[in-house]
């Protein structure tokens, strides 16, 4: 080997040396509040933020960094890495549709100016550029793109598939070190079957419901999940994850983790274009900023019911600030009414999911209120199966009405020749749950949406005198909880309709139709002992061995006596 190829090479390996070094995951550098994003060891994390606060920064580099095998570095040194290092990664990234594929995740891994980076003044390498920086705000001219997150040096020669390459629309990018990325609209179905090392799901998704399988692709691998997302408040699957991590929050090493990072805290951006965007922001409304700027949910604009608080409508209260007839009596007994209340059932049926609330009405002398005090989730249970769970946990009280959808009711499935109110009525019939007005059967339930949301809402609100008429059992009833956290209405671009979607909703039908059927106290029958199907069987098996009548008794030994 002559001098001059020797020096050659020694050249272009110094300059191979000098652009790694200058590669863009080499120079990043997370601010103070996205550092706790990517040091969680989470199996779910969510960096949640307003426009242009930094989420997708912080997400796309931990995607890049996942795949080349790169760390992620602060100002003292590499952050841990996570991910396996002896194999290449399967990964998937989710957008909301095609184009958001081509115009933002494409752009954010593979091409240039994911952030700016300039010459540092002393050491004459790069690095971020930052704005709030006396030198870099005087040289603003000398900073430049930085490179892509994912180096062209690392994608195979022939590692690209493409739905549509002039969009930069891709389904598949293979590296050199075996990872492969996927990309998925997210219109379409999930994938199912693949073994996932990380999902990085970014911004909104077009199907909430897809989420479970996304999780389901993780076990194999002990994969990871992270969403980077501005704050959809109609996605309920973000919103769920969102809640369990702040249940999460206080444990040492928790399943979800999420970060919020704010608009106005990015100081990449000028102070001055921030005060602009945020008075126009206010100007519009109060929610936009809070949206917008502070990354919070803005739930309380397309809930149905914004005003449902476990604070307002819970009872029985921990501690009681002024005397309230009602959560004592209700304490008194253990979180139930009391015999001589009224109580009211009403269901939706269905085959997914059978819901039954139950509302009890107090004697007008503990003044004007309904208590819902208990519910059945039944899923996948027939008409004699719901009877069944309702006979148990009526256990012989008097009950007044039975309420039941009226749409639902009076529909003949296929394959029966009884509507399905026949269907329950009939169970009901042979389990012995009957009611004073209804016997074992059912008063349809209204079909006027939006006078059955006007009345439950007249029920949520605190009258003149500080009180309220609707009372929650919540410790009871954790599933009309999350429906009430669940249940909005449905939006158009970003105006919410005063139109309620139609799911997440069993039990907020049941509530509406026992506001509209105007539920009020009656006093009570004592309840009747029935006696149930499989004694009412012993006591015809009884009749049949013997010839005889059968009655209460049993008797035991030789002879009849």
């Amino acid at each position: 080997m002559t001098t001059t190829s020797a020096m050659e090479r020694i050249g272009k390996a110094a300059a191979e040396k000098h652009r790694r070094r200058s590669e863009a995951l080499r120079i990043y550098r997370p601010l103070k509040t996205q550092i706790p994003f990517h040091m969680s060891t989470a199996s779910e994390r969510i960096v949640r933020g307003g426009n242009r606060s930094g989420k997708s920064m912080s997400a796309f580099a931990e995607t890049a960094s996942a795949a080349t095998g790169m760390p992620i570095y602060t100002d003292k040194g590499p952050m841990p890495f996570k991910y396996p290092t002896d194999r290449g990664l399967l990964i998937w990234v989710v957008g909301y549709d095609q184009r958001h594929i081509g115009g933002t995740i494409h752009r954010m891994l593979f091409r240039p100016g994911a952030f700016r980076i300039i010459r540092d003044e002393v050491t004459k390498e790069w690095r971020p550029f930052c704005p709030w920086d006396e030198y870099d705000a005087a040289h603003e001219e000398k900073s430049k793109e930085a490179p892509p997150l994912i180096p062209p040096r690392m994608i195979e020669p022939k590692g690209w598939a493409w739905e549509n390459k002039g969009e930069r629309v891709f389904t598949v990018c293979r590296l050199v070190n075996g990872t492969e990325i996927h990309a998925f609209s997210s219109h379409g179905e999930p994938k199912q079957g693949d073994p996932v090392d990380l999902i990085h799901i970014d911004e909104d998704i077009e199907y909430p419901r897809h989420i479970p399988e996304y999780q389901a692709r993780l076990s194999d691998r002990k994969g990871r999940m992270i969403w980077s997302v501005w704050p959809h408040s109609k996605n309920d699957a973000l919103i769920e994850m969102s809640e369990r991590a702040a249940d999460q929050k206080k444990r040492k090493e928790p399943d979800v983790f999420e970060v919020t990072l704010r608009y106005s805290d990015n100081p990449f951006i000028d102070k001055d274009e921030k005060r602009k965007r945020i008075e126009a922001w206010s100007k519009r409304s109060p929610e936009e900023v809070r949206s917008r700027d502070l990354g919070e949910f803005i739930t309380d604009t397309v809930l149905v019911y914004p005003s449902f608080s476990e604070d307002t409508h819970g009872t029985p209260k921990e501690t009681v600030e002024i005397e309230d007839k009602v959560d004592e009596a209700i304490r008194k007994n253990n979180g139930v009414p009391p015999d001589d209340w009224c109580r009211y059932l009403a269901l939706d049926p269905g085959h997914v999911v059978c819901a039954v609330l139950f509302v009890a009405v107090p004697p007008p002398s503990l003044g004007d209120h309904v208590v819902l005090y208990d519910e059945l989730y039944l899923r996948r249970c027939d008409a004699a199966e719901t009877a069944r769970k309702v006979a148990e946990r009526v256990g012989g009280k008097t009950f007044q009405t039975f309420i039941i959808d009226n749409r639902a009711g009076r529909q003949t499935p296929m394959g029966f020749n009884r509507t399905v109110k026949q269907q329950y009525a009939d169970a009901f019939g042979r389990y012995n749950v009957r009611s004073e007005m209804t016997g074992n059967t059912f008063v349809p339930g209204s079909d006027n949406i939006q006078a059955g949301i006007g009345l439950v809402r007249e029920w949520m609100s605190v009258r003149p005198d500080g009180t309220i008429k609707m009372k929650v059992v919540v410790n009871r009833m954790p599933n009309l909880k999350r429906e009430f956290f669940r249940y909005h209405k449905r939006v158009v671009g970003s105006e919410a309709k005063e139109e309620p979607v139609d799911r997440n909703n069993h039990l907020m039908d049941c509530l509406r139709y026992l506001a509209a059927h105007n539920i009020e106290y009656a006093r009570p029958i004592p309840g009747k002992a029935h006696p149930s199907p499989a004694w009412k069987a012993f006591q015809k098996w009884q009749e049949e061995e013997s010839g005889e009548e059968a009655n209460e008794f049993v008797h035991m030994g030789p002879g009849k006596g």
